[in-house]
């Protein structure tokens, strides 16, 4: 049985027609499991699917907000030129859980089923089409009922996949989160300490346009070493947030920010404990995950010829240089955290010289190989982070 998007209820099935049924899957999502389609279909099709996944208007960016000039526009397009709003208004994209070619009848049309799908782009044009219908219910609307569209279907059962695109593909939404928190000085102590210890070209992006040193990073890999003894209870549920979760990092930064703001109101002293070791750690943080990341005794065991192994980063053979995937990088920093300690002068990593580095390497690579060496596994398996950690214990 087919897993639902809704939790323990019956999966919803939603059925459409499509002149076009074009399977687009490429080698990497089959692999994966995944499928992707795109579908030709009438407009009206567009309204059989629910809102539950649309990241932007569960943050009330569409639903709740008086229409704009992008509604108007939009409604304008498929009223006056219909015959051109296929191209106009692309950006139409539904995931589910699977998707079946049901009948095949004349014309060439298609009749597809699709498992606990949503729409997580194109809220605002499918709105704007529903506003159209309800104001031109008397109206002759042969040209406007006939007129198509394109949807982007894709088909993945791993709902934590299902976030991480939807999160991907309102990448707007994060960016101007970043900008808009920029703006307000924000990530004003933390680009200082950066600046201030590592140099100008250290200096952190404030805005999407930037061609500077990505803060979003920067927030994952402190949240990735950040000590036990600061995550409190959230620390078992916290080790794959660094990994997959670089809106939730800097939401999280953000509402610290503010707690802490709002605390030094009543007691001026008050400093929020990850942020004090976010701003005296960052340099460290992004030196060490520098460091461990182009490390180039990786190389060694990217040379194998094991299967798959490759997918633990890229050399260039050419400038002898290596850089290790994010999924392995981040479980590595987090299985170090035991050696940052906190001193009167701030905080500090503090390696021990009988740490073996050769041996925490190899046990990286096991565990990767345990996991069949594929990245994303390696990097969502909760006792990845457990086992790396034990592993550094033993030096502490």
């Amino acid at each position: 049985m087919t897993y639902s998007n809704y939790g323990d209820q019956t999966p919803k099935k939603t059925e459409i027609k499509s002149v076009v049924v074009k399977n687009t899957t490429s080698p990497e999502e089959k692999n994966n499991g995944s499928m992707n389609y795109i579908l030709v279909c009438k407009v009206s099709e567009i309204l059989k699917f629910d809102l539950e996944k649309n990241l932007r208007i569960s943050y009330g960016d569409a639903a709740n907000k008086n229409r704009n000039a992008t509604h108007n526009a939009i409604y304008d397009s498929f009223d006056y030129d219909p015959d051109r709003f296929i191209q106009r208004h692309g950006g139409f994209t539904v995931v589910c859980d699977d998707l079946k070619q049901t009948s095949k009848e004349e014309y060439g049309i298609n009749t597809i089923t699709l498992t606990n799908a949503s729409l997580i782009n194109g809220g605002q044009s499918q709105g704007e089409i529903k506003r159209w219908f309800e104001n031109n219910r008397d109206a002759i609307k042969d040209k406007w009922d006939n007129t198509n569209i394109r949807i982007e279907v894709i088909v993945e059962k791993d709902q934590h996949e299902v976030h991480e695109i939807c999160v991907a593909r309102n990448d707007s939404t994060n960016v101007s989160d970043l900008s808009k928190l920029g703006n307000l000085d924000y990530f004003h102590a933390l680009n200082s300490a950066m600046v201030n210890e590592l140099g100008d070209e250290f200096e952190l992006q404030m805005s999407e346009t930037d061609d500077k040193l990505s803060t979003q990073q920067l927030l994952q890999v402190l949240r990735a070493i950040t000590p036990k003894s600061l995550k409190e209870e959230s620390w078992s549920k916290d080790m794959v947030v660094a990994y997959s979760g670089k809106q939730r990092c800097l939401i999280n930064y953000k509402d610290r920010f503010d707690a802490e703001k709002t605390s030094k109101k009543e007691n001026s002293s008050y400093t929020d404990p990850t942020l004090d070791f976010y701003r005296s750690f960052a340099p460290q943080a992004w030196n060490l995950y520098r460091t461990w990341v182009s490390d180039k005794d990786w190389v060694r065991y990217w040379k194998r010829n094991s299967d798959g192994i490759k997918r633990m980063g890229k050399y260039n053979e050419k400038d002898d240089t290596f850089e290790l995937t994010w999924a392995l990088a981040c479980p590595v920093l987090f299985g170090l955290q035991d050696f940052i300690h906190e001193t009167p002068n701030g905080w500090i990593y503090d390696q021990p010289k009988s740490f073996d580095k050769k041996a925490y390497m190899d046990f990286v690579i096991q565990q990767f190989k345990e996991h069949r060496y594929v990245p994303q596994d390696f990097a969502k398996d909760k006792s990845t982070y457990l086992l790396l950690r034990d592993a550094v214990s033993e030096y502490k």
